[in-house]
């Protein structure tokens, strides 16, 4: 019995590491006429984090999350999304074609950052944070596709890929410089 209580725990505690869950709010959607609109697949843990110019620096005011909020990722290979599709009929079709998507209507013009995150516990219990990036700036009436790259490496966020469906050309990003984060947080 102690033996079964033993794999019991130990099976759990595996089995819950793998999970995600991203208690941030959803992108709300943009209602004005020249919407840039992006069609996100649910996979993963991915964040819409938004700038506003701050003196000479562009500082992180807001982040709102892009997929479900639980993830159960055993596998680098494997997430699974515990959430619902959402369309706002987009003009250009899936080539994500039948997995679960989520798709948002973002003003246009603004300086924003796509990150995909991924939690893992350490040996020593210590939770674990890998994060990437990329800069964006939505053009007016322009359609979007962005998903995650399984990562590479254990230890890794994926990379992010963000596909403009109106012109097939390269993103409009931005470079500018980031203010300093202050105080504890």
């Amino acid at each position: 019995m102690k033996f079964i209580n033993m794999y019991l725990t130990l099976f759990s505690v595996i089995l819950l590491s793998g999970c995600q869950l991203d208690m941030k709010r959803s992108v709300e959607d943009y209602t004005g006429s020249d919407a840039a609109k992006i069609r996100v697949l649910d996979k993963g843990k991915l964040s819409l984090v938004f700038y506003e110019l701050d003196g000479d620096c562009y500082k992180e005011y807001e982040s709102r999350k892009l997929t479900s909020a639980f993830h159960l990722s055993l596998l680098s290979t494997a997430d699974y999304s515990a959430g619902s599709a959402k369309k706002i009929n987009m003009h250009t079709p899936s080539s994500f074609g039948n997995e679960k998507v989520k798709e948002y209507a973002i003003k246009p013009g603004q300086r924003l950052m796509v990150m995909s995150s991924m939690n893992e516990a350490d040996y020593y219990g210590n939770n674990r944070t890998y994060e990437k990036r990329v800069s964006f700036i939505p053009e007016q009436n322009h359609e979007y596709e962005i998903y995650v790259k399984d990562p590479e490496y254990i230890k890794s966020a994926g990379d992010i890929i963000i596909s403009d469906l109106t012109t097939h050309e390269n993103l409009k990003n931005w470079q500018d410089k980031i203010c300093k984060k202050s105080g504890l947080f």
